[in-house]
């Protein structure tokens, strides 16, 4: 767990943050100290904005919320590895590229949670629209989390912490109002 007596600002691991609250824990899908917390907030935003503009079969849908992630992730680590290069000259090896794609799963891993419902659509369980609604509800249970688990690993004071929700909260809200404005 955490050191009481750290610093405030002193980030903890995001592991310690999420371990001490049970729903952290549920809402979560990914971003351990080998994941990057910003990846799942980005992998989040994603889902829920694929859920939102997509259209046609839930197994279309499924498909594209997962593949898109996957191609994400897969454009983030690129992306991180040639600005090592660029900045400092820094030789890329298969160790760096492992890391660097591990640091980036998060991106995935947030995807998992919001698609799940799709694949009750699929079975006939629910309706694709309500399949949709919960993968969006999903994502913005998860982008209030990851402010929380964010705000808790860096220390944040409440102020702090009341605004890194808020912001993913108006992000989420951002995406609803676009769904609203689409259908």
């Amino acid at each position: 767990m955490h050191d009481p007596n750290a610093m405030p600002g002193q980030p903890l691991d995001l592991d310690d943050a999420a371990r001490e609250s049970a729903m952290l824990r549920w809402a979560l899908t990914g971003a351990s100290q080998d994941g990057d917390a910003a990846s799942a907030i980005y992998g989040t935003i994603l889902a829920a904005s694929i859920l939102i503009a997509s259209a046609g079969s839930s197994a279309v849908v499924f498909l594209s919320v997962i593949g898109s992630g996957i191609v994400f992730w897969l454009a983030h680590a690129h992306v991180a590895l040639v600005r090592r290069v660029v900045r400092s000259g820094e030789h890329i090896d298969r160790r760096k590229v492992r890391d660097t794609l591990v640091e980036e799963w998060p991106l995935v891993q947030s995807s998992l949670s919001p698609a799940a419902p799709l694949i009750l659509a699929m079975l006939g369980i629910i309706s694709e629209g309500l399949a949709t609604e919960i993968g969006i509800g999903i994502c913005f249970v998860g982008l209030v989390a990851w402010g929380l688990v964010v705000s808790r690993a860096a220390r944040l004071s409440r102020r702090q912490a009341t605004l890194t929700v808020g912001i993913n909260v108006a992000l989420g809200l951002i995406l609803v109002i676009f769904k609203s404005l689409l259908h």
